[in-house]
Parts: structure tokens; sequence; C-alpha cells
């Protein structure tokens, strides 16, 4: 029996990003067949695996501080695909500093989540945060 692959299209959840940001990104995902999912203040609440199109729970009625940072989910990458996309949203001027890959250890966290744990680790690999 031969092994089968899922062949996941590739996505990119944008959070966060002015308007310069988000055209440089739908540019940058049409010439690459990347499908750009914009994400609002409002799915906040929803589940990381929702947002990027692999299921998962819709808000639940919690309230969620929406977050000030801009942040990148990508999902259905592989490790040089991601890294020569990161490459080309650095030079067509959308680059980000929160950035995470879709897994299923964190479909399930809720964006907020996502955020809160992106925004820590960020400052601590910046120095900006102290120790962890």
């Amino acid at each position: 029996m031969k092994a089968r692959t899922i062949n996941t299209p590739k996505l990119i959840a944008a959070y966060g990003l002015g308007e310069d940001k988000l055209s440089a990104l739908a540019a940058v995902c049409d010439k690459e067949n990347i499908i750009l999912r914009p994400v609002g203040e409002h799915e906040a609440g929803c589940t990381v695996g929702y947002l990027c199109g692999h299921g998962g729970a819709l808000p639940t009625g919690e309230v969620h501080e929406p977050a000030k940072e801009e942040c990148l989910i990508f999902s259905g990458f592989d490790r040089q695909s991601l890294s020569d996309v990161v490459d080309k949203l650095r030079k067509a001027g959308a680059a980000v500093a929160l950035k995470a890959v879709c897994t299923p250890s964190n479909r399930s966290w809720t964006l907020s989540a996502l955020l809160k744990e992106l925004a820590a680790e960020h400052a601590y690999m910046t120095g900006k945060g102290g120790a962890k």
C-alpha cells in the first residue's frame, strides 16, 4: 500500500497589519499562490486551527483582549518554502516580528493565547523581557 500524503494549501493568517503591509503581503501571496487570510480583532477568541482552515472552535463568547502586535501564522509550508516566503516578505516590506507555524500542538489555542505567548518569547529573545 502506498503512503498517502495530504497536500495542504499554503495559507498565511495575518493579524494586525496596517494597510501598507497587508497590501505588500497580498502581492507576495498572489505571486506565490498562497491563500491570504486577514484576521480581525473580533477573531481573537478563535482557535489557530480555525483561522488556518483546519477546523476548530469559533469564539466562545469569552472576552479576549485584542492584541496590538502584528502577527503572521503560516500553514501548509515546509521548512524551505517557509524560509523563502519569509525572505520575500522582508524584501517586499511586509516583515512582521511575531510569526508562528500552525501545528497540531497550537491548533487548539486561541489567537489571543498564541499572541500572548509569541510576544513573551519575542521579548525574551530580543532581550526586552528579562529571564523567563
